[in-house]
């Protein structure tokens, strides 16, 4: 076993986003987007197969497009997947696994269920969204997150959730990320594990934090 030191830090890199996240350049109708991830073991991967009953499983990364006749799988109680719809950003669907075996969901059956409405900062660095001023909204995240308000009450962060300055967030584990889109349409990635308000993402602080890792 031997120590060695790591430097984690979160990008505060703002980029030239407005409307809301970017659609992916594939995206379709009847297709989802991979935008929330949490697997809490090593065998519980949350994966899909491009078509329904066949075909290799394929562990899912934030990003993905999963294909319109493609199905997902979640084989552990405690681990989630929030998908949108590849060609609206407004729109979210979450499938969570279940204590009572394997979970397995196609595509097209998901997009018929209800869907979780958010929104996002439609503004610009000259005309940043008044609705969202001093306020951040998470774009889409890998792993654990929590927020923590001011009055102290603690909530597992999900895409398009509307984090305000007083808050602060906690990123649980090494190598997790969450994005999160400011009142202009700049977008910060912050990756983990990691504490930090809300407030150094919208002053635009550099995080960092070191750590020994037992490897």
């Amino acid at each position: 076993m031997k120590n060695i030191a790591r430097v984690l830090f979160a990008v505060a890199a703002f980029l030239s986003v407005s409307g809301g996240p970017v659609l992916a350049a594939d995206a379709k109708a009847g297709t989802l987007t991979c935008v929330g991830l949490y697997s809490e073991t090593s065998d519980g991967y949350v994966s899909y197969r491009a078509a329904a009953g066949k075909g290799a499983w394929i562990t899912v990364k934030v990003g993905d497009v999963i294909p319109a006749a493609g199905e997902i799988r979640i084989n552990v109680e405690r681990d989630w997947i929030e998908a949108r719809p590849s060609d609206n950003t407004n729109a979210v669907y979450e499938l969570k696994g279940s204590a009572s075996g394997e979970v397995v969901a196609k595509v097209a059956d998901i997009l018929k269920g209800k869907a979780r409405t958010v929104a996002f900062p439609a503004g610009t660095a000259s005309k940043p969204d008044a609705k969202y001023k001093d306020k951040l909204v998470v774009t889409q995240y890998l792993g654990r997150q929590i927020f923590m308000t001011a009055d102290g009450d603690a909530r597992d962060i999900k895409y398009g959730d509307v984090l305000d300055n007083k808050g602060k967030v906690k990123i649980i584990a090494i190598n997790n990320t969450i994005t999160l889109l400011n009142a202009t349409g700049g977008t910060t990635t912050v990756l983990g594990p990691l504490n930090f308000t809300v407030e150094q993402i919208l002053t635009n602080k550099s995080l960092y934090k070191f750590l020994n890792v037992q490897k």
